[in-house]
């Protein structure tokens, strides 16, 4: 017998609080093993805050902030209007694919 896992819900959602670099630039940063719950890198998709849909997409940049010997990509979604330590949850929407709500909690 399979048990259903409690958890559905954590993998159908991304929290994150806001550090004051996200807030004075305007993005959410995706980490890199929360990327596969985001459609791909570059591609368009519909996220939606109070009922106003907005296309957003997951970007991407090269950094070296662990020394030249480890260059990496850091991932993130630019959005306005957010404050250092709001609480932010995306998460699917389940009625229309590729489709995404955003709930900001200041």
């Amino acid at each position: 017998m399979l048990l259903e896992r409690p958890a559905m819900k954590e993998r159908r959602t991304y929290l994150r609080k806001i550090s004051s670099e996200e807030a004075r630039e305007g993005y959410v940063m995706i980490l890199k093993s929360k990327l596969a719950f985001f459609p791909p890198v570059g591609k368009a998709f519909n996220l939606i805050q109070d009922n106003v849909r907005s296309r957003a997409r997951v970007e991407s940049y090269r950094c070296s902030c662990r020394g030249p010997e480890l260059p990496h990509e850091h991932y993130f979604i630019r959005w306005k209007g957010l404050k250092t330590r709001d609480r932010i949850e995306i998460r699917e929407d389940l009625s229309e694919q590729g489709r995404y709500i955003i709930k900001i909690h200041h």
